[in-house]
């Protein structure tokens, strides 16, 4: 599974991917004391519209409340993960207020169900707090957030705006950006635009799968997000673009590894595939 994958990096600068320059500085007059730990950020983007009542929401609540403690240390002693959470339906909230250290943000505020599906509205905002004047103010040495995506249903408004913006924001651009389908009635090419690439968009067919995707796609993505991208082959360092990309095509073959064990869990189980336990 995702958490037992053995990832080996040498270390990449990460600098000059946000919307404002990342100044670096070369000799710290304070480099008697040890070094500042890098961040990353992990938004959690969730549609809590009507169609969400039932077993997806209460799934769902309970699939958070058990990640966010195996997610404490992923990035090892060097980086923080902090976790962002906007939660959608008419309208958006955000369920924390700026994104929070993993290990002061343990107890999850259940979500309730209820509204429309603003898709558009959640990613005009999530495009407005995606900034180093926002959401993403710390220190230069950063990583690119993982932003995942949750949802049941089809926008009900005009998403295509929020994306949009989305897709001219660096932090954006060089995120790791996953989507998870809850059932059948998803319109899955919207969240093929917002990754990107089908392959980055998976379904959740049942509550067992929920459960285990969520977990699978948070601790990887967490993983994969927070450690630097090897430099393979010259001598010269890969650009941002290069290490973020690198990023998201592991985040897509872990994927294809998270499915399959999904898949052959439910057939050893005999788990009916197909929207069982909705």
């Amino acid at each position: 599974m995702a958490d037992e994958m053995n990832l080996e990096f040498e270390e990449v600068k990460f600098q000059d991917i946000g919307q404002d320059e990342f100044p670096v500085e070369e000799d710290d007059p304070l480099d008697a004391l040890p070094p500042a730990k890098k961040s990353m950020v992990l938004f959690f983007v969730i549609d809590v519209s009507s169609s969400m009542k039932g077993e997806k929401i209460k799934t769902l609540n309970e699939a958070m409340r058990d990640v966010l403690p195996e997610l404490i240390g992923v990035g090892g002693t060097e980086t923080n993960i902090q976790v962002a959470v906007l939660a959608f339906s008419s309208g958006f909230e955000w369920i924390t207020a700026e994104p929070m250290i993993l290990e002061e943000y343990q107890n999850w505020r259940d979500l309730d169900a209820d509204g429309v599906t603003d898709l558009g509205a959640a990613l005009t905002e999530l495009n407005s707090k995606m900034s180093r004047k926002s959401f993403l103010q710390s220190p230069s040495l950063s990583f690119a957030p993982v932003i995942f995506l949750m949802t049941d249903g089809c926008p009900t408004d005009n998403y295509k705006a929020g994306l949009e913006l989305l897709r001219k924001n660096n932090w954006f651009k060089n995120g790791i950006k996953i989507a998870l389908a809850l059932g059948k009635s998803v319109d899955m090419e919207v969240l093929e635009e917002f990754t990107g690439d089908k392959e980055c968009v998976l379904t959740a067919n049942n509550v067992s799968q929920l459960r285990n995707l969520v977990r699978a796609i948070s601790v990887t993505s967490s993983q994969i997000g927070s450690t630097s991208s090897p430099v393979s082959g010259g001598s010269s360092e890969l650009t941002a673009e290069d290490v973020n990309g690198r990023k998201q095509d592991m985040m897509k073959d872990a994927l294809l590894d998270i499915k399959q064990d999904i898949m052959l869990d439910d057939a050893a189980e005999g788990v009916d595939s197909y929207d069982a336990g909705w």
